[in-house]
């Protein structure tokens, strides 16, 4: 299956030998820069900016890199890892140290793997280094395709599908997963409109005098011609005729013995 659509993030360069100063990922074969993180990377992962986020393949899980900084030391960077998506978990993590021969050159190793998929984000002053582990499409196909991102979540990543397609207009993977996640949007806001008939339904049902029974079936009928407008075709339409029938039934009744 082709992921890729032939956008590469800009900045993402493999390098095979380490010349300037900055901040390296040891990658499968060489080493990549980290780069300034486009605006909105200055905590979780804007898919605006998505085409432009720099990206690693690593050789495996380990995740290394090399420091190339006069007068470097252990506070010189806040060093997090977060995940894609609008999960709030960020962790601070800690590498050993370790100076290698070359002068100004720092060796810094994570002791627990990391999978791809995450975020590396480099803090220093002001300044916010930002690279994603795993090459970018792949990883917005696998963090999309899972089956436990919560429904009621559909008409948001819904919104950021559709951003990450116009990023990736090539990928047909990711053009598939936006019309899956728009029929899931669909039928989460469905259920939203239609809590609103049941709520209603279910005060008409339990209310024992007619003079509430009549007002509740009032509120129901407005809150059926809602749904109905919006969803035509829904999972609960045919039950939402069938108490809009009812109500109008009752609502005679009713209004005879009022």
């Amino acid at each position: 299956m082709l992921i890729a659509s032939g956008v590469t993030p800009k900045g993402t360069k493999q390098l095979d030998a380490i010349e300037c100063y900055g901040v390296y990922v040891v990658a499968e074969k060489g080493f990549v820069k980290i780069g300034p993180s486009p605006q909105g990377l200055d905590g979780l992962v804007n898919f605006k900016y998505v085409n432009e986020i720099q990206y690693v393949k690593r050789a495996d899980k380990t995740l290394k890199l090399i420091v190339y900084k006069k007068n470097f030391s252990e506070d010189s960077y806040i060093f997090e890892l977060r995940p894609v998506g609008r999960c709030t978990e960020v962790s601070e993590v800690y590498f050993d140290i370790k100076p290698l021969p070359k002068t100004d050159m720092y060796e810094l190793t994570l002791d627990t793997p990391v999978e791809d998929g995450a975020t590396l984000h480099l803090r220093s002053g002001d300044s916010v280094y930002g690279i994603m582990l795993g090459e970018i499409q792949t990883q917005l196909v696998a963090y999309f395709s899972q089956e436990t991102l919560p429904e009621e979540d559909a008409p948001f990543i819904k919104r950021c599908l559709e951003t990450v397609c116009e990023a990736f207009p090539g990928n047909a993977k990711l053009a598939e997963l936006a019309t899956q996640w728009d029929q899931a949007a669909k039928v989460t806001e469905d259920k939203k409109v239609y809590y609103y008939v049941e709520e209603k339904w279910q005060l008409y049902e339990q209310a024992d005098k007619i003079a509430l029974k009549a007002r509740y079936l009032e509120d129901l009928v407005g809150e059926i011609n809602v749904y109905l407008e919006r969803h035509s075709s829904g999972y609960k339409a045919d039950e939402a005729k069938q108490r809009h029938r009812h109500a109008e039934v009752k609502l005679r009744e009713y209004q005879k013995q009022l």
